[in-house]
């Protein structure tokens, strides 16, 4: 439980003792956790959503839940995420992508991409069709889901959605840290996870997650998995050739890659259904 709080404390803004950020972590074992906090905050947001859709328009209460989400990780990634894309598109040498990086100022290429991804979730939100996604679980009853209220199919499936675009936002992280080096000659706030997390660590923390995919999507929930493990491969390879190898911001940066990858792949699939 030290290591699920100190991942708790790491990833959220989530009460859980400053005391625990203060030990040294066994990185191993923290890093199995980072799928299992997605979930955990998957399962709040689902719970937020049943009021929410109750009380306002279904546009309004997708607004509300991405607000909250992001309350609760403090904008973590989406911060490094900025700063991943201002050094990217600013800088022309390894060097200075870093130092701009490192710069806690916004630029305009960080703003312009905050807001095309946060848009981009949100729409990929709303255009989700509950009853498409209620049929893929391989342990739904369809009648079961053609009787069910509405409002609580609306906010069961679009929580299934929010459930696994955390889980697995966070698992391509360790995922991420797992294939490549830390890419700076100092330390930084990724320089503990990047250094220590190998391949199996991503494995190992699949497990739950990968189980969860299955059985609410089938099959082609695992080929969702798939997609994220393939633009996880293809995002560090780029970030190695950048800037030769990852850091903090770009495993933001690839949190958020993947769960706008996960919405647009469930995306997809409802076209094709």
């Amino acid at each position: 439980m030290k290591d699920f709080l100190w991942a708790l404390n790491f990833l959220t803004t989530i009460p859980a003792g400053k005391r625990w950020c203060e030990r040294q972590p066994k990185v191993e074992n923290v890093v199995f956790w980072f799928p299992v906090i997605g979930l955990l905050i998957g399962f709040m947001l689902t719970f937020v959503y049943i009021p929410a859709t109750r009380f306002f328009p279904h546009l309004v209460a997708d607004a509300i839940i991405l607000i909250i989400y992001i309350i609760m990780t403090g904008g973590f990634h989406l911060d490094g995420f900025a700063d991943t894309c201002d050094g990217i598109f600013g800088g022309n040498t390894k060097g200075k992508r870093l130092d701009i990086m490192r710069d806690s100022q916004i630029g305009s290429y960080g703003a312009l991409c905050l807001i095309c991804t946060v848009g981009l979730k949100y729409a990929c939100l709303v255009s989700i069709d509950p009853k498409t996604l209620a049929g893929l679980s391989v342990i739904s009853d369809y009648k079961v889901v053609n009787d069910l209220n509405p409002v609580y199919l609306y906010a069961c499936e679009r929580g299934k959605v929010i459930l696994f675009m955390c889980a697995i936002g966070r698992w391509s992280q360790v995922l991420g840290a797992g294939l490549s080096n830390y890419a700076r000659d100092e330390g930084g706030t990724g320089k503990i996870i990047i250094d220590n997390v190998k391949i199996r660590h991503a494995l190992f923390s699949s497990f739950i997650p990968g189980i969860l995919i299955f059985l609410f999507c089938g099959i082609k929930g695992i080929l969702i998995f798939f997609i994220v493990f393939i633009a996880v491969i293809l995002f560090v390879s780029y970030m190695k050739k950048k800037i030769g190898g990852m850091t903090g911001d770009t495993l933001g940066a690839l949190n958020e890659i993947s769960e706008l990858t996960v919405l647009l792949s469930f995306l997809v699939i409802q076209c094709q259904n």
